[in-house]
């Protein structure tokens, strides 16, 4: 058994576990399933933590072999708890290398409750000198090589793994907002090095990063990301052969702006990051596909216009899942209900691309 994912076994788990062919996505010679298992919303608590354990066991079983998390996130409980989830999937059969795992650096974390974030910051990286009060931006983030080489040491611990599948940097966009454009590519670069080199010593797979505005906004503001300009540092960290593999980004029924607004500027041509990432052969993962539920708030008018389904999280999921170039979406799957809800979608042919493309423009997905 392999101690990462690896491309027959994750092949195996949709042997044992059968879902629609239009529900198995291929990334980067992985198999994995249309809807993967998000940690990010939830108490720091214990009685949150058995919930997600329960949940994300229950989705390691019935179809749903990939899992994202960040250090992050509450506290580095959800780190913590897929360890555990990783670990009782083993003895119930689904080995490591049948799911894909994903984590995100960038932020400063804390442990335990949010209550100890100043303590845990000053006692873990001010005082120790592993970073300065320079590198950080916004009170919250940090992009240098010695915080980024210590954030995969400490995730690879929370998470019990050897070696993690798709390491994100963690909203670099943040950034921008406090450091010129120049300067945050090179600093862009500089962590892309850290990652090949992690990927040389085989505690990472692969690389990318994960957005909220980066690519959802018109092309001229500070804070939007170019494509082109990160694939330039990828090709300069790890040369033609760099292992920068993915980009998540949030897309749902109101936030249409990754297949909607061309952003990507390339010579004299406008793209959607869709078709720029698409034409790079990096896959699309999408987050906040139900806009944390608050997309089962909108007018009934709008899922009327949409394919019928059983239910509206039905109807915004495979609008998501059937879109062009999208990889993975990543829904919340702390209680049981959301994942028995979600793994329908696993069952569901995608909605054919003339009816899809109805629906996108019956919400109002015109290019702009």
């Amino acid at each position: 058994m392999d101690k990462w994912a690896s491309a027959v076994s994750t092949e195996k788990y949709f042997q044992w576990i059968e879902i629609h062919p239009d529900k198995k996505r291929l990334f980067d010679s992985l198999s994995v399933s249309a809807i993967g298992a998000g940690t990010y919303l939830g108490a720091a608590d214990d009685a949150t933590d058995r919930l997600y354990e329960e949940s994300l066991l229950k989705a390691g079983l019935s179809g749903i072999n990939f899992f994202d998390t960040a250090i992050n996130y509450r506290c580095m409980r959800s780190e913590k708890l897929l360890k555990k989830v990783i670990k009782e999937l083993a003895h119930q059969g689904v080995a490591r290398d049948q799911i894909v795992v994903a984590t995100k650096g960038g932020y400063l974390p804390c442990e335990g409750s949010p209550e100890t974030f100043d303590d845990y910051v000053r006692i873990h990286y001010l005082d120790t000198g592993l970073i300065s009060s320079s590198e950080i931006v916004g009170g919250c983030h940090c992009m240098s090589s010695d915080f980024l080489d210590d954030q995969i040491t400490t995730s690879l611990q929370n998470l019990g793994l050897e070696s993690i599948d798709l390491y994100y940097l963690h909203n670099p966009e943040t950034q921008l907002q406090e450091i010129e454009e120049n300067e945050f590519y090179r600093r862009l670069t500089t962590a892309f090095k850290l990652f090949e080199q992690k990927v040389k010593e085989r505690k990472i797979q692969r690389y990318g990063i994960a957005t909220w505005n980066g690519f959802r906004q018109k092309s001229l503001q500070k804070t939007t990301l170019q494509l082109s300009r990160i694939i330039d540092c990828a090709k300069e960290a790890g040369g033609e052969m760099h292992h920068f593999r993915a980009i998540q980004i949030p897309y749902n029924l109101v936030m249409l702006e990754a297949i909607k607004m061309k952003n990507q500027v390339q010579g004299e041509e406008k793209k959607t990051i869709a078709q720029a990432l698409a034409e790079q052969n990096i896959r699309l993962m999408v987050s906040s596909p139900l806009m944390q539920s608050h997309a089962m708030n909108l007018p009934p008018r709008v899922f009327e216009r949409l394919p019928s389904e059983e239910s509206p999280v039905l109807q915004s999921l495979q609008f998501i899942s059937s879109s062009p170039d999208v990889c993975t979406t990543f829904a919340g799957m702390k209680k049981l209900e959301h994942l028995d809800e979600n793994r329908k979608l696993l069952h569901l042919a995608n909605w054919p691309d003339p009816e899809w493309q109805t629906a996108f423009t019956s919400v109002g997905g015109t290019s702009s």
